[in-house]
């Protein structure tokens, strides 16, 4: 007597059929509407998901489940978005099912996008149109290549204006008005990250007559892009002008872009405050900081402390306005450090390969560097001195610090502008770092440098007297001050203060009193005349 398989048991019937073709078309639906903000959808979505059972339902199971993935991803939540893109990802190209690979490569270029990893969000959204059949539905076609334009111009590479035309092009085709405003306002994005502002003009105002041709009016979203468009035309009161309208409280509180109308806020905080109409732009920059702080918007609030130190230099209160340009960097490098963390724990909860776990330690060290000058940043020298200083560290280790800082660094940001100023920034790191002992710098956990924050920067040395760090610390000012700056900065100098700490790993010493002595001798350096190091013994 033979034995029915499961397999077999599943083959579609009369019934089965009648299911396979309603959860097909429903599924579509759904992928057809997923890439914009439409309530219910990952609801409808599990819902699909959950009757879609047996191997015939398998790819509408799948493909439901790719839709839940995409809204979770913009809830932000990309360790398991990405989980499930990669389960199904690895199914469809075992089974060689070459929607599916398309589809998932879609959700993977959208979560890397927003872990910024360019490169490889650039590489799924390539695959994504690739693999997409020229059959495929016109939106999802629309859809694949829009996401392969944004990663493109995201990557910087201006031939995403040719994508976004061709993307374009099949709006109009679908007569998709929804779809085409989108493309205008991403493309116009780009175009300012570019910095082609005058290229993303008349895109913008194709996007401001298409709207309004449409009846739809423009979110906060988009009138932020348009007036960050004029802004880099230098064209201020148009700017506030476009604004305006986006103050009224049903376009503030319908934000659908995630940051409560936030963003918008300080746009036009900046543009007010480069008018001069001060207190208006303190209004607006006050409420920005508010629903930051209400919504928990820490990158937003990051960028509204350096508004605000722009504000009181303009009102002429420049004590205060050093200490928010301080706090500035000390949370922007923060920020950038839980960003990398949180890619990190991301990248290792989506994969489970050897792959998938160097790609996690690579993150884990990058959140422990500065993006700008490649130096180890304020979370790894808290760590490291929390290690060498601590209980249990070794009582015959000597630790030695020497705090540097740029002499009149603001004066080369504001007479040669902050790109000049980056450029000394890295230099001054790269003459830094080879400030390091060799021995110390190989040893793990050994003498490294770090920059601080802002043009501060800080080397600890491990095994080292407060003699030798002295000495270290002349070698270090000396090089900085004889190196050929004039191909960066001109005819102005570049000098560092130093303030050279010690403390033998015996005796009762935190890393916050050692730091603050280094930072009491910086200064008195700072008031002897500047470009000297200034020891705790003199």
């Amino acid at each position: 007597m033979s034995s029915l398989s499961v397999v077999d048991a599943e083959l579609p019937g009369p019934g089965r059929d009648d299911l396979v073709l309603r959860l097909t078309a429903q599924v579509a639906e759904l992928e057809a509407l997923s890439r914009f903000t439409v309530e219910g959808i990952a609801d409808r979505a599990e819902r699909v998901a959950a009757e879609a059972e047996g191997p015939a339902l398998t790819e509408v199971r799948l493909r439901a489940q790719l839709v839940v993935a995409d809204m979770v991803r913009c809830q932000g939540d990309h360790a398991e978005a990405g989980r499930i893109a990669q389960e199904v990802r690895r199914w469809a190209t075992e089974q060689q099912r070459p929607f599916l690979r398309a589809r998932s490569a879609y959700v993977l270029a959208a979560i890397f996008q927003e872990l910024g990893d360019s490169a490889t969000a650039l590489e799924h959204a390539v695959e994504a149109v690739d693999l997409l059949d020229d059959g495929a539905a016109p939106e999802l076609r629309i859809d694949h290549s829009l996401r392969l334009a944004d990663t493109l111009g995201q990557h910087g590479d201006t031939s995403a204006s040719l994508r976004y035309a061709d993307v374009l092009a099949l709006t109009h085709e679908l007569g998709d008005a929804h779809r085409e405003l989108v493309v205008l306002n991403n493309w116009a994005y780009i175009e300012t990250l570019l910095g082609r502002f005058e290229e993303a003009l008349p895109i913008a105002q194709e996007l401001e007559s298409r709207s309004t041709e449409f009846g739809e009016a423009l979110g906060v979203g988009r009138l932020d892009t348009l007036g960050r468009v004029l802004i880099g035309l230098g064209r201020l009161e148009d700017a506030e002008e476009v604004l305006l309208p986006g103050l009224a409280p049903e376009r503030l509180e319908s934000s659908t872009d995630g940051d409560a109308g936030a963003d918008f806020l300080l746009t036009l905080a900046e543009v007010r405050r480069r008018l001069g109409r001060l207190t208006q732009a303190r209004q607006v920059l006050d409420d920005c900081v508010a629903r930051c702080d209400r919504h928990g918007l820490t990158a937003i609030r990051v960028r509204a402390r350096q508004e605000q130190a722009e504000l009181h230099a303009a009102f002429g209160d420049h004590r205060t306005a050093f200490t928010e340009h301080k706090l500035f960097h000390e949370q922007l490098m923060e920020l950038q450090s839980a960003q990398r963390d949180a890619r990190a724990r991301a990248i290792q909860a989506m994969y489970e390969t050897g792959e998938a776990r160097r790609q996690s330690r690579r993150y884990r060290e990058l959140s422990l560097r500065d993006p700008l000058t490649g130096l180890y940043n304020r979370r790894h020298i808290d760590e490291q001195l929390t290690r060498l200083l601590g209980p249990g560290s070794l009582p015959a280790a000597s630790v030695s610090i020497a705090l540097a800082d740029l002499d009149h660094f603001k004066r080369i940001n504001d007479t040669l502008g902050h790109d000049v100023g980056d450029a000394v920034l890295r230099r001054v790191a790269v003459l830094l770092q080879s400030a390091v002992p060799a021995d110390g710098a190989r040893a793990l956990g050994g003498s490294f440098a770090a920059r601080m924050g802002g043009e501060e920067f800080l080397l600890v040395l491990v095994d080292t007297s407060p003699e030798h760090a002295a000495a270290l610390a002349e070698d270090l000012r000396s090089t900085i001050a004889g190196h050929p700056w004039g191909a960066i900065t001109g005819d102005l100098p570049v000098t560092a203060s130093i303030g050279v700490a010690g403390v033998t790993g015996s005796a009762d010493q935190t890393p916050a009193a050692l730091l603050g002595r280094a930072d009491a001798l910086l200064y008195r350096a700072k008031a002897q005349g500047r470009d000297r190091v200034v020891t705790d013994g003199g």
